[in-house]
């Protein structure tokens, strides 16, 4: 989504092609230099049969579109982006708020970045906005998307009919799959440019990771725009040469574990009870390695707390209430109880939820306020960004020292299918 905010107001900004007055909007004074450069430049290729030209066109624009301002100086904000993820989804408010309260100072352009490995619906998400984008309507249907959560394809062309598009065009548009070089292309540049999670924000150029809370991109924007922060042009990062596997070390600590105690191949896993990754691995793999793995006696599994405080307010308070059940030994259910009522995390739920499972209601609240076990979710935390952990949930999967409390071994990073952990799983069980 390109949006000049130098416009006059959110009609004008929403339109295509003029501004509130008739005249040209500023994207079309960028392509007509862009068009007069080219012009200039096949004029001079003819009278010198090309000589020492090569590709300067394409250099040229190349150079152009890597500016960190827009078409008329504007502050430049890019977002690389994924209509199905939750932080995307939480960061669209915030993005709204801030152009609005920038307008005339920023220019905001939407990259597609779909990771269809978690996704399944973010890559024809984005291919349908991109078809929207055909008949002027790509920040509506944008718009829509993130408000409506809809992404299946039924959905995606009533979107298109809500919102007064040509839908035979449409519909030819997205069943033919044209777009999908367009998206890809989106992806490659994310990639090149060190992309790994949505959403990734450039900001004049400057990296910002994450669904980051409305002052912190505000902080940013202002520093820019003050001239404390110089612009400096966006490069590419050169591709790596692939490393060798790196092992990872971390103590199982004295955190709930389940699973035989003799096992010889342990997995860590760091997690946040409000993370909805973690969610999804709670409930779509780990039932699959309890069966296969953790009841069988071949493995055992450590539950340690990485809570991300800065963008899930429940993680931590959730966190230090699993520790006051597992005091009473009832981790297990209650850490159960937590993610399948993931959106119902309160102080006041939890008391409940003991109260439920049948623990001593008075030790557990005392527990609780008393923030007895903060300093002991502190100490995952620490321990687990130790082991290369920056995300949840992170995993160390490895063999169990002759300490009985060290563990050696891969890391595995994020909500990933069964398989991937069947295959390091069975790579350590191979090493015993």
């Amino acid at each position: 989504m390109a949006k000049n905010t130098k416009k006059k107001s959110t009609a004008s900004r929403r339109s295509s092609a003029k501004g509130a007055s008739g005249k040209a909007a500023p994207k079309d004074d960028m392509w007509k230099t862009y068009a007069i450069v080219l012009g200039v430049l096949l004029v001079l290729s003819v009278l010198t049969n090309g000589f020492g030209l090569g590709n300067g066109v394409g250099s040229l624009l190349n150079s152009l579109k890597k500016s960190n301002t827009g078409s008329n100086g504007e502050l430049l904000i890019e977002e690389f982006s994924d209509f199905e993820c939750p932080f995307c989804q939480r960061a669209y408010p915030t993005v709204k708020q801030l152009l609005d309260e920038y307008e005339g100072q920023v220019t905001f352009v939407y990259k597609h970045f779909p990771l269809s490995s978690l996704h399944p619906l973010a890559q024809q998400a984005a291919e349908a906005s991109e078809c929207a984008r055909d008949q002027g309507k790509f920040e509506e249907y944008h718009d829509r998307l993130f408000e409506t959560k809809a992404l299946d394809t039924a959905s995606l062309k009533k979107h298109a009919a809500d919102l007064g598009l040509n839908t035979a065009k449409f519909n030819d548009c997205y069943d033919s799959k044209e777009k999908a070089s367009v998206v890809q292309a989106d992806y490659n540049e994310g990639t090149s440019r060190g992309v790994t999670g949505t959403p990734t924000f450039f900001i004049g150029g400057e990296k910002v990771v994450g669904a980051q809370p409305y002052d912190n991109l505000k902080a940013v924007i202002d520093r820019h725009l003050s001239g404390e922060a110089q612009p400096t042009p966006v490069q590419p990062t050169q591709p790596t040469q692939p490393t060798q596997a790196t092992e990872y070390t971390s103590s199982i600590d004295d955190d709930p574990s389940k699973g035989s105690a003799s096992a010889k191949v342990v997995i860590i896993e760091w997690s946040d009870f409000q993370c909805p990754y973690c969610s999804r691995f709670y409930s779509e793999t780990l039932p699959s390695i309890q069966q296969n793995y953790i009841s069988t006696g071949k493995i055992r599994f450590v539950y340690r707390d990485f809570p991300l405080s800065s963008i899930h307010p429940q993680a931590t308070p959730a966190a230090e209430a699993a520790e006051c059940a597992d005091e009473q030994g009832m981790f297990w259910e209650f850490h159960n109880k937590l993610f399948e009522n993931q959106d119902s995390l309160s102080a006041d739920n939890y008391k409940a939820w003991a109260e439920e499972l049948g623990m001593d209601t008075s030790l557990f609240n005392n527990c609780i306020n008393s923030r007895k076990y903060q300093a002991e979710v502190q100490s995952d935390f620490s321990a687990g960004t130790s082991a290369g952990v920056s995300g949840t949930p992170g995993f160390l999967v490895g063999v169990i020292q002759a300490d009985g409390k060290t563990v050696i071994g891969q890391s595995v990073r994020g909500a990933q299918p069964y398989s991937a952990f069947e295959a390091v799983i069975e790579e350590e069980l191979a090493k015993v």
